[in-house]
């Protein structure tokens, strides 16, 4: 049971940022779920280590958007359909450099990819 308590530490941490209650912390688990589908996805096309940095990186931002402005009730992976979301969010809070929000915008358009699969 070592590894489940260690998988749900993994979760824990990594949407530590993206609840605030209960009700909120439900949807965070589910969306951490589906960024943890999204991470194998990445890991079974042999990108780089910097470039699955990058990606998890960008995640961890995504998660945060989505569960600060999202107003969802219920957590679906059809919120990752159309163009990137949050990307004046992540201008102003994070970094406003062409490369940088085009390598968000190309995590968040990979994990569309994997929503339809």
């Amino acid at each position: 049971m070592e590894n489940r308590n260690e998988f749900d530490e993994e979760l824990e941490y990594l949407i530590e940022d993206w609840h605030w209650d209960k009700k909120s912390h439900e949807f965070a688990s589910k969306m951490g779920l589906f960024v943890f589908e999204f991470f194998e996805y990445l890991r079974s096309q042999n990108l780089s280590a910097s470039t699955l940095r990058k990606h998890e990186s960008n995640c961890s931002l995504i998660g945060k958007f989505v569960a600060d402005y999202g107003y969802y009730n219920e957590f679906t992976p059809e919120i990752f359909i159309g163009e990137p979301d949050y990307v004046h969010e992540f201008k102003r809070k994070v970094m406003n450099t062409k490369y940088m929000v085009e390598s968000y915008k190309t995590t968040w358009r990979k994990i569309a990819i994997v929503r339809r699969k």
